[in-house]
């Protein structure tokens, strides 16, 4: 007769590569907690102007005058957690808590890459995030929420004109480094046309900007619809990411009397932001290369 099935170890779970949290600016652990209540920050906007040499034309050069603003920017915080229920027989505390930190560690990019780009919260809406067609300011007329402007309406383009049209509009607003948000269902063709290469555990597309492959960038547009067999991507000037510890909690905390279940939670506050109101959107289709595509050219 045989005997019962032997317990094992299951597959060693290994975090995916190249999302939101490997193109953002860590400013992870700050020793000064009070991040915690929400950020604000002020960033030069705009890109510059010209003049000319007085002594190579003639007449009076133009006068100068400011062409940068310097803007004030808000970011709000967000918690994500993980959380195992279990009898508190036959497992220690110290199991209970590394159950936790394990369901934490398997979901937190995904929590977090949900949150900054449908603004949903438990708490009510989070600012900023990506799926906005409307800007938000706060008592003081600090911008919480820049409204995306979608570049091509709602027309639907093919990976390698949407990619080249968001980074053209991008480039006329921000003279700097700015990151692509994509849903996962894009990655292949991102690859299979050449558009894109990994450098060093980051995507980047051929003009150097960063890509932030998403599993949990849902693809919807800035009214929060979708669009059928097309998703949403976004562009956006450098991200900024605070992150706390992971927080855990007392074996009492954790019991739940009224079961006698352990609510094992491990949880880590996060505040993403970025500047300048340089914000771009457009549908892509996820169905390949597009042929006879209004806008197909330049």
């Amino acid at each position: 007769m045989a005997g019962p099935r032997n317990l094992v170890p299951p597959p060693t779970f290994t975090d995916r590569n190249y999302g939101l949290l490997s193109v953002v600016q860590a400013r992870y652990d700050e020793p000064d907690a009070h991040w915690r209540n929400g950020v604000t920050f002020q960033d030069i906007c705009g890109l510059g102007g010209l003049t000319y040499d007085p002594c190579a034309v003639s007449g009076t050069p133009t006068a100068k005058a400011a062409n940068v603003e310097i803007e004030t920017y808000g970011a709000l915080p967000f918690t994500v957690f993980g959380e195992v229920d279990c009898s508190p027989v036959g497992y220690s505390q110290e199991d209970q808590r590394a159950r936790a930190v394990d369901a934490l560690t398997r979901n937190e990019s995904w929590q977090v890459e949900r949150a900054f780009w449908t603004g949903t919260v438990s708490t009510g809406v989070l600012y900023p995030h990506l799926a906005a067609n409307a800007a938000v300011t706060d008592s003081l007329g600090v911008t919480l929420q820049c409204a995306a402007t979608t570049v091509t309406g709602s027309t639907v383009l093919d990976v390698v004109e949407g990619i080249a049209r968001l980074e053209s509009a991008m480039a006329g607003c921000y003279n700097g480094q700015f990151v692509i948000h994509v849903p996962t269902i894009l990655g292949p063709q991102l690859f299979q046309w050449g558009i894109v290469d990994t450098y060093g555990g980051q995507i980047k597309t051929k003009t150097g900007n960063l890509v932030a492959l998403g599993a949990g960038y849902p693809g919807t547009g800035p009214t929060g619809a979708a669009i059928d067999n097309a998703v949403w991507v976004y562009a956006t000037p450098p991200v900024f990411a605070y992150r706390s510890s992971p927080e855990t909690f007392t074996f009492k905390e954790m019991l739940d009397r009224t079961d006698n279940t352990v609510q094992s939670i491990v949880e880590r506050t996060y505040a993403l932001g970025f500047p300048c109101c340089c914000f771009y959107a457009l549908p892509i289709s996820v169905g390949g290369d597009i042929t006879g595509q209004p806008l197909s050219a330049f």
